[in-house]
């Protein structure tokens, strides 16, 4: 039924006697809010539209006015288009008349017409008690992976009351979240985190079950009609989440679709946990499905797992190298270079090498090109000390997959012996990641044995400062994306500066990677970074070319 008056809300009323009311016919545009004396003068505008009030306040946090103005905008567009919900729920820390900050529970009873459009509703807001508190913090933290059987299963009855349907399973997280902690700090992480939360609990009805299953990683579990469909609620989900204040959120989607018949919920989950995972690859594509996922990295990887042994043994692989500058503002020269490996086929098609080197990594046959490109980097430096060309230092990719498998410090060693060769111009470039006594273990063995340790992609979000202090590394790489974000804000370029300073500090040499202009040179130099690679000084070129440009800069 319909609510002839505002104040006809006894069957609300008898439950929360405590909560102060508000009422909105949206037809007739006629709204009230019930005499208190708790809420705050700007939340009792003349028009009496509580929640429009919300939104124009500056009486909370902007972050909580969103959520308040995403509440605003469901219910008007449910005035236009059907909505499923029956009420719509939200939270908000709010500084009474008492001068009193408590969270506020704010819930909205809607009534709809026959055609699911909403006309009015009774709008309740009222302090949230102890119980109630310690109760929301215990069903948040049981909708995380810690205890993953609360939400499975949530999952399970509601696949079991359609099980001839078929169901999406959405997993979304936040790109770079562990980068975004670091730059604002653990707490902001936490709002954020809570906010997309909170944001969940507006948009999804009871046909959208969602949880938070571990940090920044959610899943949503809905019905599943149409791609169109899905894309549709990713849309206006992404809308709502993509900007924290002035925090500017990139979120990518993996989607799973089973058969409602199906039991294997968790399984579905990490399906929809692989697509999202791919579609971090790429920022072209912000939603995967993992039919396209699993079919297409099917396809590519028989592809090129045929013919990988046939490749190297036709030198298809090819070792480009990418010059490493020392700049001062007037003057750029190369003092070394990172070799990089490009696969150019028998047609001349050059694989980019985001396309074979994780199938490489999963299958193994990395440490078999590697090889091959630390054999053919030795044999370009023996080369320049033959000729009479004067050497540079060249680094080298080390990957991790294998530290814990070969003799890797023994291999090259015993390389660098045949080649004859002195060690300090082949250097070993690893991929920071957290360390442990293990994983210290095989790289102190690389140190021991004589090498220069590069540290590379630093600052890609897995770095502790802490980790430093003991580093075996001699030279740290800042990550060209780091470097980017960081370069965009005042507080960033702060940062970049102390990152700087710090390694000077501490006796390590610095390289910024991906350097892709004049400004970004300029800044690292007046900040003490002066050695850096990207397309600003050079692209990876072939060696016959980078020879020739060592030749014209030793002329």
């Amino acid at each position: 039924m319909a609510f002839e008056s505002w104040r006809e809300i006894n069957r609300i009323r008898k439950n929360h006697r405590d909560a102060i009311y508000f009422y909105a016919n949206l037809q007739g545009r006629f709204y009230t809010i019930e005499e208190n004396d708790i809420l705050p003068d700007e939340l009792n505008p003349d028009d009496k539209n509580l929640l429009k009030a919300f939104c124009d306040c500056t009486c909370i946090e902007e972050t909580e006015k969103n959520k308040m103005c995403n509440l605003y905008r469901q219910i008007e567009q449910g005035t236009k288009e059907p909505i499923k919900m029956d009420d719509l729920e939200t939270w908000v820390h709010l500084e009474t008349r008492s001068g009193k900050k408590a969270l506020m529970a704010v819930l909205c009873y809607l009534e709809k017409d026959e055609k699911g459009l909403i006309r009015e509703y009774v709008g309740m807001i009222r302090i949230m008690r102890k119980q109630e508190l310690e109760n929301r913090e215990i069903v948040t933290s049981f909708s995380n992976d810690k205890n993953p059987a609360f939400f499975l299963k949530k999952i399970a009855r509601f696949q079991a009351e359609h099980p001839e349907r078929e169901y999406a399973y959405i997993q979304f997280d936040v790109r770079r979240f562990k980068y975004i902690n670091e730059k604002y700090g653990s707490d902001t992480g936490d709002n954020i985190l809570r906010y997309i939360y909170d944001t969940l609990d507006v948009m999804c009805d009871k046909e959208h079950l969602h949880c938070r299953l571990s940090a920044d990683v959610f899943q949503i579990v809905t019905y599943y009609n149409s791609r169109e469909e899905i894309m549709e609620f990713i849309d206006k989900l992404d809308e709502k989440i993509r900007r924290y204040g002035d925090i500017k959120l990139s979120i990518t989607y993996g989607v799973n679709i089973v058969p409602g018949s199906s039991t294997a919920y968790r399984k579905h989950g990490d399906e929809a946990g692989l697509a999202r995972a791919e579609g971090k690859r790429t920022i072209l594509n912000k939603v995967v499905f993992y039919e396209d996922t699993l079919m297409n990295h099917v396809k590519q990887t028989g592809a090129i797992e045929e013919v990988e042994e046939e490749a190297l043994r036709r030198e298809e692989f090819q070792v480009y190298l990418q010059p490493k500058y020392q700049y001062d503002r007037s003057h750029a020269k190369i003092v070394g270079a990172e070799a990089l490996v490009r696969w150019i086929d028998a047609n001349g098609k050059c694989k980019s090498p985001m396309e074979f080197i994780p199938v490489f990594e999963a299958n193994g046959f990395i440490y078999k090109l590697d090889c091959f490109m630390w054999e053919m980097v030795c044999k370009v430096i023996r080369r320049w000390l033959d000729t009479g060309r004067q050497p540079l230092p060249i680094s080298v990719n080390v990957s991790r997959t294998y530290l814990q498998k070969e003799d890797v410090a023994g291999y090259i060693k015993n390389l660098i012996d045949k080649y004859q060769i002195p060690m300090e111009l082949f250097q070993l470039e690893i991929t920071e990641t957290t360390e442990n006594a293990e994983s210290l273990s095989y790289i102190n063995s690389l140190k021991q044995a004589g090498f220069t340790l590069l540290m590379d992609d630093f600052g890609s979000g897995y770095s502790s400062l802490c980790m430093l202090k003991n580093t075996p590394f001699d030279v740290l790489k800042m990550d060209r994306q780091f470097l980017d974000e960081c370069l965009d804000s005042k507080q960033g370029k702060t940062i970049i500066s102390h990152v700087i300073s710090m390694s000077n500090d501490l006796g390590l040499s610095i390289i910024a990677e991906g350097v892709e202009n004049r400004g970004t040179a300029d800044f690292l130099y007046d900040n003490g970074c002066s050695v850096s690679q990207g397309f600003y000084f050079s692209k990876p070129v072939p060696i016959p070319e980078f020879e020739h440009m060592l030749d014209e800069q030793q002329r």
